[in-house]
């Protein structure tokens, strides 16, 4: 089958600041596990993506698994209620599953692909889905076997307009480049984290795709509060699982950069800001719980960039990612 093509998603944006929605998706319990980032009602969801609608934001970032479609659902629902002078993109994603037994699993098979973007066109209350994205497969998976063919076969039928992936990591980012797979990676990238630019920057496929933004506040550990205070995640807030390694060294190298809490905006606006400004990135996809973030998220993108003197200074403040975060040599 000869490659579908349709226009990047970047080529309709005004602005790099969109919208994450997995915390719409709830608690999202799996045995006993939060999977999400807590309660929140249906009103303030959509109160949330109203907000960001009416400040004219036109990327929406979703999946299906983000509490069992609900995300989905609540998007759908806020794209219905009004209309918006704005190019809307809508990208969701699919692969994870919930087993019979209660577990979760994954499913990338054409068969799963083609009942996945059915139910969510369903639920977004959509004619076509702008970006459909892979939901992190393993890094080490096998591209070069993986047959793209049903995803082109949608681009043709006009129901998706461009695929990708949405990687674990970086390197799983890399090897989707390498395999020259769609035109779409969702990669992590923040004040913290900041390895797409070593190691996808300079990547020769590099001018092939849309690159999406994700965890620009670094799972909210970015946050002017934890500058004082010490996080205390309650147990259906998937972060309350996180390893202990893990959040003491995002607590301790966030407050490394404290000194951007004495900009315009503080810590979350400037740590933003620090995102939406690499030219790398197409968009940038915070969430929001809160009609409040939503407009702390737009200012944050009406601040003047940051200084070459200011960046430095983030990147001798922290330096690198901690040595289990990297891949064993």
């Amino acid at each position: 089958m000869s490659k579908a093509t349709s226009p990047r998603f970047s080529s309709r944006l005004h602005q790099k600041l969109g919208l994450g929605t997995w915390q719409l998706g709830g608690p999202n319990m799996v045995q006993g596990k939060a999977m999400g980032w807590g309660e929140i009602s249906e009103e303030e969801s959509l109160a949330i993506l109203s907000a960001a609608l009416e400040a004219g934001i036109q990327f929406i970032d979703t999946a299906d698994s983000y509490g069992k479609g609900l995300s989905e659902v609540i998007v759908g629902n806020a794209l219905q209620a009004a209309t918006y002078p704005q190019d809307i993109m809508v990208c969701t994603k699919f692969g994870n599953v919930y087993l019979p037994d209660g577990t979760t699993g994954q499913d990338f098979s054409s068969e799963h692909l083609y009942a996945s973007v059915k139910a969510s066109l369903q639920r977004l209350q959509r004619e076509h889905i702008d970006i459909l994205l892979m939901h992190s497969p393993p890094d080490n998976f096998d591209w070069a076997n993986y047959d793209r063919s049903p995803l082109e076969d949608l681009i043709s039928q006009g129901l998706i307009r461009q695929y990708g992936v949405s990687s674990k990591s970086v390197y799983g980012a890399k090897r989707v480049m390498d395999a020259g797979f769609g035109s779409v990676i969702e990669v992590i990238y923040n004040a913290l984290d900041r390895r797409v630019d070593e190691i996808l920057g300079q990547h020769p496929n590099m001018s092939k795709y849309d690159i999406i933004g994700r965890v620009p506040l670094g799972s909210g550990f970015l946050s002017d509060r934890l500058l004082i205070e010490e996080p205390n995640f309650g147990e259906d807030d998937y972060r309350s699982h996180m390893a202990d390694r893990d959040k003491n060294w995002m607590l301790d190298n966030a407050r490394k950069l404290a000194f951007l809490a004495a900009l315009p905006g503080g810590l979350s606006a400037n740590a933003l800001r620090f995102t939406l400004q690499n030219p790398i990135i197409s968009v940038v996809i915070p969430g929001a719980r809160s009609v409040n973030q939503v407009k702390s998220n737009v200012m944050a993108s009406n601040l003047d960039a940051l200084s070459q003197e200011l960046i430095q200074r983030i990147e001798q403040s922290v330096p690198s990612v901690p040595d289990w975060w990297k891949p064993s040599s």
